[in-house]
């Protein structure tokens, strides 16, 4: 799968086709998006460019959070997409369940706490960016407000989300985090938050992370990296 320039791209108002508004629909769950082929729609971004980077997770079945933006409210998510081009597991297969957060600041911690959990696929190593839906099937679907982030597990997870399969990596990383802009433009940076835990972490919706010392359920684990991974949706126009 080939990205386009995403500032010519992601974060315009376009005119969708039929079945550019039906792929929407689909893959959000929302009828709005199908009941007008001919509606105006702003797609967005948030995340980090899909591109090859220099490391790959060796630890199965972590969760990682987008903390360099958000999702923005009213946010109709389509597509997680990533890059898993190379493994330094030996795995050459792997799980992804996207996942939606919501933020909460306290006086010392950012709190995530799972509100939606998303459809879950078997991936496998490929030397192009790739994509899957991101289909929330528990939880929340759209972002109410500014306070809205994503992320994954590598791991298929039940609607209580206890991991069934879990996998090493799949998706690109740097460590540190990159520097420079996000996926979501000016304002963004490429900051992502990693849990490295055992047992595996739940993601059961309400279950927290922060860092240490913040009472989350699951603690993050050493400093920000960057990994290959974004989500994309459209805003329909008011």
């Amino acid at each position: 799968m080939a990205f386009t320039n995403r500032k010519a791209v992601w974060n315009r108002k376009v005119l969708l086709l039929g079945c550019f508004a039906g792929f929407f629909s689909a893959a959000s769950g929302s009828n709005a998006l199908a009941a007008d082929n001919t509606a105006s729609y702003t797609l967005v971004a948030a995340g980090s460019t899909p591109a090859h980077r220099s490391q790959v997770d060796e630890n199965g079945g972590q969760v990682y959070i987008y903390a360099g933006g958000h999702v923005p409210a009213g946010t109709h998510l389509a597509e997680f997409q990533y890059i898993f081009d190379f493994t330094e597991a030996g795995n050459t297969t792997g799980y992804i369940t996207p996942l939606l957060f919501e933020r909460s600041s306290g006086e010392a911690y950012t709190i995530y706490t799972v509100v939606g959990i998303g459809k879950g696929f078997e991936v496998a190593l490929n030397s192009a960016a790739r994509a899957i839906p991101f289909e929330v099937i528990e939880g929340l679907k759209v972002p109410t407000n500014a306070n809205f982030t994503f992320g994954f597990v590598n791991a298929i997870v039940n609607s209580s989300g206890a991991q069934l399969a879990a996998s090493a990596g799949t998706v690109d990383m740097d460590n540190p985090a990159d520097a420079g802009e996000g996926a979501g433009g000016t304002g963004t940076t490429n900051d992502w938050s990693v849990t490295n835990i055992g047992p595996n972490p739940i993601v059961a919706l309400g279950t927290t992370f922060g860092a240490p010392g913040s009472n989350a359920d699951y603690a993050f684990w050493g400093s920000y990296r960057t990994y290959s991974a974004r989500a994309i949706g459209a805003i329909p126009a008011q």
